[in-house]
């Protein structure tokens, strides 16, 4: 039996189970009530989307900084770095995103609701992408560096034109997972009313009193955005395994 088949397999039962538990819930279905509001729940998905594409771009970028700062021989510099990742990774994200909304946001003028959340999204990201970055730089022998310099490259022409590239590729399977983490985490985002996925859900299950009906779409929706990244992450993971 292939992978593929066996994961089929236990997809269908574990649908199969979720399909009977939800008929055996005392009361009727409103599917019907859930339908009329089809369009905020495709708003919200798509408003989710866009949210956690533009927080991973700025993500990696973060990411990449803190992880050379996080390498740099300058103390000072290093220790930015480290303190940036141990505050970020040491707080949770709901607080973060308070704080950055309703102090920091307001300290500043900036009142744009997608803006704050996405800049805090992608700062919470970016500490872990750092992680990533700095493990995947560090995997890079040290031959490497000087086999580049010795053909007259410079040091930052070393890091762009060989160390960086073959840091991406070895990450390239750890960043597709964060992603995954990342749609997930920007759920957290209706605590300051942004009209995500999650928030939409929890308007019509307001307006229609039909819980379970309002959540199920929410999960597919999730499940829609998170299942493509998870398979992407593992091709990317045994594909390396296979070069190497």
């Amino acid at each position: 039996m292939s992978r593929s088949f066996a994961h089929l397999i236990v997809a269908v039962a574990v649908t199969s189970l979720l399909v009977l538990a939800c008929f055996q819930v005392p009361g009727d279905w409103n599917w019907s009530g859930v339908w009329e509001y089809r369009q905020k729940f495709i708003y919200g998905w798509l408003v989710t989307l866009g949210l956690s594409l533009a927080a991973l771009v700025l993500s990696v970028a973060i990411g990449l900084v803190i992880a050379l700062f996080l390498g740099a021989r300058n103390p000072l510099i290093e220790a930015t770095g480290r303190i940036y990742v141990e505050i970020i990774r040491g707080t949770p994200l709901l607080v973060q995103l308070l704080l950055g909304f309703y102090v920091i946001a307001n300290a500043v003028g900036l009142e744009n609701r997608f803006v704050v959340g996405t800049l805090v999204l992608a700062a919470f990201s970016g500490a872990y992408m750092a992680e990533i970055f700095r493990g995947g730089l560090n995997a890079i022998p040290k031959t490497q560096r000087d086999s580049a310099r010795a053909i007259g490259l410079t040091q930052w022409q070393s890091f762009r034109l060989v160390i960086l590239p073959q840091a991406v590729r070895l990450v390239l399977p750890a960043i597709a997972g964060q992603l995954v983490s990342l749609i997930k985490d920007s759920s957290l985002l209706s605590v300051i009313a942004i009209s995500e996925l999650t928030l939409n859900a929890r308007e019509v299950n307001s307006f229609t009193y039909s819980t379970l009906e309002s959540y199920v779409p929410l999960a597919i929706g999730y499940l829609m955005l998170t299942l493509p990244l998870s398979a992407t992450a593992r091709w990317l993971e045994a594909s390396f395994r296979y070069e190497r």
